[in-house]
C-alpha cells in the first residue's frame, strides 16, 4: 500500500507541477503576443506621424511651387481633403485653408496620416500654422540697397528711414577658373624660362595646399585701386547709426503733408489688432552694423494709437553682429540674432562694370553706356536748397535742372564726373522735391555719381510717391565711395540708394 500511494503522490506532484508551467508558459505567450501586438501597433503609430508629416511637407511644397490647381503664387486653398497615397507605406490627407482669429493672415495646414497593416490601422494628425508670402527682395524694393566697398557709410543725425534696407557687403565679382569658391591672386612660382606665366614641372609655393598651381583670376575691379577686395570681415563696420538716426516700419510721426504724398500702409492682424505695417525687413549679409547714441532699428511693440502701426521690424538678419551698443536698440519680431537668411548667390548687385545689351547694342559696360547716352557733368557737384541750378541739357533729351523752390527735374540718365551732395539751404529750406520725366521707352530716370554721394536734406517726389508705377523713380548710383545721409534727412520706400 505504501507503493502505491508514493505513485500516487508522485503523479499529483507531476501534475501540478505540468499544470504550473503550462500555466507560465501560457502566460509567457499571452505576454508575448500582447507585446507583438502593442509592437506592431507602435510602428503603426510611428508610421502614420511620419506620413503626416509627409503631408505637411507636401502642402508646403504645392504652396512654395506648383499645387493641384495649377497656382504658383500660394495661393492654394483646399475644399475637401487631398488623398496621396505614399508606395506601400500608407496615405496622408491634407486640407490647406486660411486661418482665423489669432491666425489671420496665415495659412492652416492639416495632415492625417494613416498607416495600415492588415485589419490593423492607426492615425495620426498634425496641424501647422504658415506664414506664406512671396518677398520682392529686388533692389527697387528697399530705400537702401549696397553693394560692395561701403565700409564705413553712416546715417547720423535725425535721420528718418523707413522700409526695406539691403546691405551686401560682398567682394568684388571674379571669375573662378578652379571651382574652389574663393579666390585666387596667384602663387609665386620659379619662373625657370622666363615667359611670365607658370608652366607644368616649374616650382611654386602652395599657399592654399591645394596640391596645385592656382593662378591669378580675373576680376571686376568696380573701384579701380588694382587689386581684388574681399567681402567685409565681422570685425569691419558696414554701416553706423547715430545720433537719432532710425529705421523702421510705419509712418508714425510723419508730417501730414508728407503722408499726403504716399498710398496707404498695407494693413495686417499683429499682436491682436490690425495695424499699418510696411512689412519692413533689414538685411546685411557681411559686415556688422554699429548703433550708437538714441539710434534705432524698429521700437518696442506698443499696442494702441491713431491709426495702430507695427513698431517693430518684420524682420532683422545681420550675418556678423553687431557693433557699439551691441544691437541694444533693435526691435524685430525673430530678435537680433537671426544670420542672413537668403542664399549666397541670390541677390547680387548689378556692378556697373558689367556688360550691358541696351536697345541691340552691346556696351563693355553700364558705364560705358553712361558716357556715351549720359548728359555728363565734370567735378563735383552740390545742390542745395533754396539755389537754381541749370537747366542743362543735351541731345538725346537728358537734363538737369533745381529750381529756386527746391524742385529738382531730372530726364534720362545724369553722370556725374564727381561726387554728388544734397544740401539744405539757410532757414526752412531743408526739404528737396524731385520731378521725373522719363524718356520714351525708359522707366524713371537716373543720376550716377563716380564718387560718394551725399544726403544732407530730404529728398520727396514732387507729387505722389511711386510705389505703383515705376516710371517715376529717381535712382540714384553711387559707383566708389561711401555713400553718408545725415542730419535730418527723410529718405522713404520707393526710393533707391545704391552704392558699389
Amino acid at each position: 500500500m505504501k507503493g502505491a500511494t508514493r505513485c500516487g503522490g508522485a503523479l499529483a506532484l507531476a501534475l501540478a507541477t505540468m499544470l504550473f508551467l503550462f500555466t507560465l508558459g501560457a502566460s509567457m505567450v499571452s505576454m508575448g503576443m500582447t507585446a507583438l501586438r502593442r509592437s506592431r501597433f507602435d510602428h503603426l503609430r510611428a508610421q502614420a506621424l511620419a506620413l503626416a508629416h509627409a503631408g505637411v511637407e507636401k502642402a508646403i511644397y504645392y504652396l512654395l511651387h506648383t499645387a493641384p490647381d495649377g497656382s504658383k503664387d500660394g495661393s492654394w486653398r483646399t475644399t475637401t481633403p487631398l488623398v496621396e497615397s505614399v508606395g506601400d507605406l500608407g496615405r496622408y490627407a491634407i486640407t490647406v485653408r486660411n486661418g482665423s482669429g489669432e491666425n489671420r493672415g496665415k495659412v492652416v495646414v492639416e495632415s492625417i496620416g494613416t498607416a495600415t497593416q492588415g485589419a490593423m490601422q492607426r492615425e495620426r494628425t498634425l496641424r501647422v500654422v504658415l506664414l506664406v508670402g512671396a518677398e520682392n527682395v529686388a533692389a527697387w524694393n528697399h530705400v537702401l540697397f549696397m553693394g560692395r566697398g561701403l565700409e564705413g557709410a553712416s546715417i547720423s543725425g535725425n535721420s528718418t528711414i523707413r522700409g526695406n534696407i539691403h546691405l551686401l557687403g560682398d567682394g568684388e565679382p571674379y571669375t573662378d577658373l578652379d571651382g574652389d569658391r574663393r579666390y585666387d591672386s596667384g602663387e609665386p612660382f620659379s619662373d625657370d624660362n622666363r615667359n611670365g606665366r607658370w608652366d607644368l614641372g616649374e616650382s611654386y609655393l602652395d599657399l592654399d595646399q591645394d596640391g596645385r598651381y592656382d593662378a591669378r583670376e580675373p576680376f571686376d575691379d568696380l573701384n579701380g585701386n588694382g587689386m581684388w577686395d574681399g567681402p567685409l570681415s565681422r570685425w569691419q563696420n558696414v554701416l553706423s547709426l547715430t545720433g537719432n538716426a532710425s529705421i523702421g516700419n510705419n509712418y508714425d510721426g510723419m508730417s501730414p503733408l508728407l503722408r499726403s504724398l504716399l498710398v496707404p500702409p498695407p494693413v495686417e492682424y499683429f499682436g491682436g489688432e490690425y495695424v499699418e505695417t510696411l512689412r519692413a525687413r533689414f538685411r546685411v549679409k557681411h559686415g556688422r552694423v554699429s548703433l550708437s547714441g538714441s539710434a534705432t532699428i524698429g521700437w518696442p511693440d506698443d499696442p494702441g494709437g491713431m491709426p495702430p502701426v507695427k513698431e517693430t521690424m518684420d524682420g532683422v538678419y545681420t550675418g556678423d553682429g553687431w557693433a557699439g551698443r551691441g544691437g541694444a536698440n533693435v526691435y524685430s519680431d525673430n530678435g537680433k540674432d537671426a544670420d542672413y537668411d537668403l542664399p549666397d548667390d541670390l541677390v547680387t548687385f548689378p556692378a556697373l562694370t558689367q556688360p550691358a545689351k541696351i536697345g541691340g547694342v552691346t556696351y563693355a559696360s553700364w558705364m560705358d553706356y553712361y558716357r556715351q547716352h549720359a548728359l555728363i557733368l565734370d567735378g563735383d557737384l552740390t545742390l542745395t536748397v533754396g539755389q537754381s541750378f541749370g537747366p542743362v541739357t543735351d541731345a538725346e533729351g537728358n537734363s538737369l535742372e533745381v529750381t529756386p523752390t527746391g524742385i529738382v527735374k531730372v530726364s534720362g540718365t545724369v553722370l556725374i564726373r564727381g561726387s554728388l551732395t544734397f544740401a539744405r539751404g539757410g532757414g526752412s529750406r531743408r526739404t528737396f522735391t524731385y520731378l521725373v520725366s522719363p524718356l520714351p521707352g525708359e522707366k524713371g530716370a537716373t543720376i550716377v555719381a563716380e564718387e560718394d554721394i551725399v544726403v544732407d536734406t530730404s529728398l520727396l517726389p514732387a507729387a505722389l510717391f511711386p510705389t505703383l508705377h515705376a516710371h517715376f523713380h529717381l535712382g540714384l548710383l553711387g559707383w566708389v565711395l561711401p555713400m553718408v545721409i545725415g542730419v535730418s534727412a527723410r529718405v522713404y520706400p520707393m526710393f533707391l540708394l545704391a552704392e558699389e
